[in-house]
């Protein structure tokens, strides 16, 4: 899929993730407590700890490539993690230094492109990117690029979408049946219309895109009813779906070392 990186850039400037579903003014106090929430509705703060070993970053330095307005950096921070975000739109910037602001702590956030990113060699203790990477239009130069700059040893933390859930597989093939429109364009329009890019990646792909990195742990979390029926699906309870999160759901996060 050949995508123009101005066209992403325009497209997530303007579009910032959740925003146009949150009832506040963006970057005020409450859009980044409404946004904490819809967030924590699908990946719990508890989880979020343990995804990404916050405490394990003490005094290190940590990068968020596409920071978006700072949630994952900001924990970071709370664990005294020395953090720098990059994002390609100066929007996810202004609003990473207002959260960041508003809670006091500090953090370096640029503008960059993820395919280039403006570090020297193995400067990082740790890596995180959260769907984010599957937007990138050469999403596998921006991987390589990850691996420049983590340190030897350094922590990979990456979320990307799975091929293999029931979203893909199950919801987005039966509306395929009635809806003028292909599963591509409804991985595309899972962050929004006209959002230009959006891969899926089956643990076997993304085994591959991330090959140079060792000791890597796949898993998928985050299903619910809609994913598995387009219609009536918000009647199935998400106590039934959980043991089949791991499995059908529709983040597929990695973890491993440089």
């Amino acid at each position: 899929m050949k995508v123009n990186i101005e066209d992403v850039k325009n497209y997530w400037d303007n579009n910032p993730l959740c925003s146009t579903i949150i009832p506040f003014p963006i970057g005020s106090k409450d859009y980044f407590l409404y946004y904490d929430k819809l967030r924590e509705d699908i990946e719990s703060e508890d989880d979020s700890y343990i995804i990404h070993e916050y405490k394990n970053f003490s005094g290190k330095k940590v990068l968020d490539v596409g920071c978006g307005n700072g949630y994952v950096l900001e924990r970071f921070a709370r664990e005294n993690a020395d953090v720098y975000g990059i994002d390609i739109t100066p929007m996810s910037v202004k609003l990473c230094n207002q959260r960041f602001e508003f809670k006091g702590i500090k953090g370096d956030f640029r503008v960059a492109n993820a395919e280039e990113i403006p570090f020297p060699d193995n400067y990082f203790d740790c890596v995180t990117s959260m769907g984010v990477l599957h937007h990138v239009p050469d999403t596998q130069k921006a991987v390589s690029e990850i691996y420049r700059v983590l340190k030897p040893g350094g922590r990979l933390i990456v979320m990307f979408y799975h091929r293999n859930s029931a979203l893909y597989r199950i919801s987005f093939w039966l509306r395929s049946l009635f809806e003028n429109k292909t599963r591509q364009q409804m991985v595309n329009e899972f962050d929004g219309i006209g959002n230009p890019k959006g891969w899926v990646y089956s643990k076997k792909e993304l085994g591959f895109l991330l090959h140079e990195f060792k000791n890597l742990k796949m898993w998928a979390g985050y299903l619910t009813g809609y994913m598995v029926l387009p219609r009536g699906g918000r009647f199935l309870p998400d106590s039934l779906l959980k043991p089949f999160e791991k499995i059908g759901g529709w983040n597929l996060y990695a973890k491993g070392n440089k």
